[in-house]
């Protein structure tokens, strides 16, 4: 098994604004947990150990929430870029620590895969570079990856409306790397694992290879509300195997506030007399919900409150936020 791993956690986050005013995307909360937890915790349960984050934006705080790795068991190594140098300009950043293949994935992910299967699949393929791919319904969103018989990409193709394939397989932003592939990175400049490294590999007539798991589990890229919403909610429901849903913490809840499950909320949180909580709803730690306010679908960091008689549907608000006594929201970002 590949025992190293480059996360690129050096996005601005901008589709998340402004909650990532206060935090990187890397630390958002999701379940009360930073985000980026959920990928440190896959790393580790297959055997990776040695884990570097290519950091820029408020990469201060990544160290000080994420520390030395010690709680998932892993060596967690920072290294910070003066200026955003994209998603492949962040890799050749971290070039003097790379030791073998190793993986190297988004920063933002939520999802459970055989990281066992993709590296064999790369070690085999003789490919400088691996892509775990995913098969879709619907490809216009994303970008087409085709391959040939033998599991290697023959073409990178943007925009289409279908594949006349039937593959319909798409970039995870995932990826298994030999160390080799760095030659092809130009360093101290920002560039692109998707629009520029990888089309150049192909130019260059180098072996890229594509993995189609046997198996994908959940999958998701928080980028937008939506998708870090839809996060929440599958995971209350139970969607990773080793993430527990349901009803938890040392919350206070009055005796005619309605829980509707499934909900997680954090120690200390405050639920008033007559609030309804629920369902898909994750309060942080010492969040408050008012009397008779009604939050359904929607995140609260620690610290936010509802007022009195609001209600909050399929909304954010982050740490210390709050939204007024009466007030109705629904798919906002409520920042302070």
């Amino acid at each position: 098994m590949i025992e190293q791993a480059v996360l690129l956690v050096g996005g601005l986050g901008t589709r998340l604004r402004p909650l990532t005013y206060q935090r990187p995307k890397a630390l958002i909360p999701l379940l009360n947990q930073p985000l980026i937890s959920y990928e440190l915790e896959l790393l580790a349960r297959h055997g990776v150990r040695d884990i570097i984050l290519a950091a820029s934006y408020r990469s201060d705080q990544l160290q000080a929430e994420l520390g030395d790795g010690e709680r998932w068991g892993v060596r967690l190594r920072y290294v910070e870029e003066a200026e955003p140098l994209g998603t492949a300009g962040g890799i050749k950043n971290v070039e003097p620590l790379i030791e073998g293949p190793f993986l190297a994935l988004n920063g933002d992910l939520v999802m459970e895969v055989d990281l066992g299967e993709l590296a064999a699949t790369h070690l085999r393929s003789g490919a400088l570079l691996t892509l775990c791919l995913r098969r879709v319904d619907d490809i216009s969103p994303f970008g087409l990856i085709q391959r040939d018989d033998e599991g290697y990409v023959t073409a990178f193709l943007e925009k289409v409306e279908r594949d006349e394939t039937g593959q319909n397989t798409v970039n995870s932003g995932l990826y298994v790397m030999s160390p080799e592939i760095l030659v092809y990175i130009p360093a101290g400049e920002q560039y692109s694992n998707e629009h520029q490294l990888f089309p150049a590999l192909l130019e260059a007539g180098q072996p890229v290879a594509g993995h189609v798991p046997d198996r994908w589990g959940y999958w998701n890229d928080v980028g937008r509300i939506e998708t870090y919403l839809e996060a929440n909610r599958s995971l209350l429901e139970g969607a990773l195997p080793w993430v527990g849903p349901g009803l938890a913490g040392d919350a206070q809840i009055a005796d005619t506030a309605e829980i509707v499950e499934p909900c997680l909320l954090g120690a200390g949180a405050r639920i008033e007399k007559r609030a309804r909580v629920g369902p898909w709803v994750t309060l942080g730690e010492g969040a408050v919900v008012g009397e008779g306010a009604r939050v359904t679908g929607s995140i609260l960091w620690p610290s936010a409150s509802v007022g009195r008689e609001a209600e909050v549907r399929d909304s954010v608000i982050a740490e210390r936020a709050s939204v007024a006594s009466g007030a109705e929201i629904e798919g906002e970002m409520i920042a302070d």
